[in-house]
């Protein structure tokens, strides 16, 4: 379909990209910091005691999105569409986005305090994890709240200092449990487990009280444009049919997750074989396979209010040009991703972790990662496109499928199973919510320039560094020999995917005029009269 050609505001596509650029940035840094932390505790309490830490953290991520109740994407979506709409009503639709998770937040802290030693004993199964439930539940008003302050900062599109913020409590966190954990090792793994805890509990307090403490010194004294109860519609419109969804999600898969080690030992494994296979799979291999993701999780998030502010205003041709673009190079980013994971996967492991256990998981998990990654922008677009009651719709699909799966192929095939729950989950996922996004816009992908050129792109750049290698001999430590390895199939990869016009001369000009500082008199893009995705 061809478009006549029309005007992007350079002012915008450069905060979106700044933005993404800054959030990427974070979210490499706080899991790489994340992965060396999990390599710590990995050595101080061992693959078991991380097997028991992720069940305990599965029924505490099922907690916090209880008691964040859809806060975080309806406090985006509201200021979006205020500032889009030019009213001035953020400070009130903050204040009831804070009262709605703070409910929500209390509700749920009190609730798994009160079933925690029904949930210890009887859903993880080990009584051991009970005082790690009651202290993490003191954290969930806390995270309740830094929700809506977190989807706030998003919306307005001001994020380097609530980076700080973030960052800030990373490193808070970690901190605290170092200390902890260095007075309690000795005293096993229940008390290895409290330590890690008063960690994130204690990261969860500081963090709000930065948080608010910014919003209080960015925010602007509010206009009454809307009424209470006007806001209160929009925000239960918006926040509800999301909160059903991930609650749905969460719960199914805690069940799920809490069903794996169970399966595993019935497949024949014994416990603590079980428990470490488990944490391998979740605490090693997909921290690396899903490192790369930073950058899309990112721009996923920012796509929101970008989306809905354009949707809001009835601009649909916006949305199809962002659309269009963004999928084209978050694919052509997953399968490169993919690629080099595949081909560095017992390096990584060995590099990453001193291990090449987690090396074979990672290698069976690397061709799934573009499935992976493209339902992470997919859903970011659809929470933009107001579809909150289909990705509901899938999110509930998705996981019960998760559960169902997990049941009957795991005690029988044990890992091989799993791994396959996880591919058919992950496949029906994408394909629901991608096909919801061809209905709701005029996207389209390209099978030749969008998948075919960058998959055989990839294998290029694998093959002539597997060449270029052997015949060089290359000698030398391993973290050097995987990050040697990386750049140079990244850097092939880029120079093939141009010469092959993956991606072409019109996008390399748009993306650099993204970094140009004082446009030649004009702070506008020309957009072209087709769209790659419908050529």
């Amino acid at each position: 379909m061809l478009y006549k050609r029309r005007i992007f505001t350079m002012s915008n596509a450069k905060r979106l990209m700044q933005n993404t650029i800054l959030l990427t940035v974070t979210n490499f840094i706080m899991k790489t910091v994340s992965m060396i932390f999990s390599v710590y505790l990995t050595n101080k309490i061992g693959a078991d005691g991380i097997g028991l830490f992720q069940l305990i953290t599965a029924v505490y991520a099922m907690a916090v999105t209880f008691a964040s109740g859809g806060v975080r994407l309806a406090a985006m979506r509201l200021v979006a569409d205020d500032i889009a709409l030019g009213k001035k009503s953020e400070r009130q639709i903050i204040l009831r986005c804070t009262i709605y998770s703070l409910i929500c937040g209390l509700l749920i802290a009190a609730a798994m305090c009160i079933f925690s030693e029904l949930i210890g004993s009887k859903w993880i199964g080990d009584t051991r994890s009970i005082p790690s439930l009651k202290i993490l539940a003191v954290s969930l008003p806390f995270v309740s709240v830094s929700s809506a302050l977190n989807g706030y900062f998003t919306a307005i599109g001001k994020l380097f200092k609530y980076t700080v913020v973030q960052l800030a409590e990373q490193i808070f966190k970690i901190a605290v449990t170092v200390f902890a954990l260095g007075s309690v090792l000795s005293h096993g793994l229940e008390a290895s487990c409290v330590a890690i805890t008063v960690g994130i509990t204690l990261s969860e307090m500081f963090s709000l009280v930065c948080s608010y403490t910014l919003y209080i010194m960015s925010s602007e004294r509010s206009e009454k444009t809307d009424s209470s109860i006007s806001i209160f519609k929009r925000l239960l419109r918006i926040s509800i049919p999301d909160a059903i969804g991930s609650e749905m999600r969460s719960i199914l898969m805690t069940v799920e997750h809490l069903l794996i080690p169970v399966g595993f030992r019935k497949s024949g494994s014994n416990p603590e074989a079980a428990l470490a296979t488990y944490g391998i799979i979740h605490g090693i291999a997909l921290q690396i396979v899903l490192y790369p993701s930073a950058l899309l999780s990112s721009l996923s998030g920012l796509l929101v209010p970008e989306i809905s502010s354009h949707y809001i205003s009835g601009r649909n041709s916006r949305i199809t040009y962002i659309i269009s673009r963004v999928i084209h190079l978050a694919m052509i980013f997953s399968i490169g991703t993919a690629g080099i994971m595949y081909a560095n996967s017992y390096e990584l492991s060995q590099a990453v972790y001193g291990s090449g256990d987690a090396g074979f998981y990672m290698r069976v998990l690397a061709p799934l990662i573009p499935v992976m990654y493209m339902d992470m922008t997919v859903d970011g677009m659809l929470k933009g496109l107001d579809q909150q009651i289909s990705y509901m719709r899938y999110n509930i699909i998705d996981a019960s499928l998760c559960v169902i799966l997990v049941y009957f192929l795991v005690p029988i095939f044990s890992v091989q199973g799993y791994i396959a729950v996880v591919f058919i989950s992950e496949i029906v996922n994408f394909v629901l919510s991608f096909r919801r996004l061809t209905v709701v816009s005029e996207v389209r992908v390209s099978l030749f320039k969008d998948i075919l050129i960058p998959l055989l792109c990839i294998i290029g750049s694998n093959s002539i560094r597997n060449l270029c290698f052997g015949l060089l001999n290359i000698n030398i430590g391993i973290k050097a020999y995987a990050s040697l390895s990386i750049l140079f199939t990244l850097a092939v990869y880029a120079v093939m995917l141009i010469f092959f016009g993956s991606v072409d001369k019109e996008e390399l000009i748009w993306l650099a005029q993204f970094f140009k500082k004082g446009s030649a008199g004009s702070d506008k893009i020309k957009l072209p009269t087709t769209l790659h995705a419908q050529k």
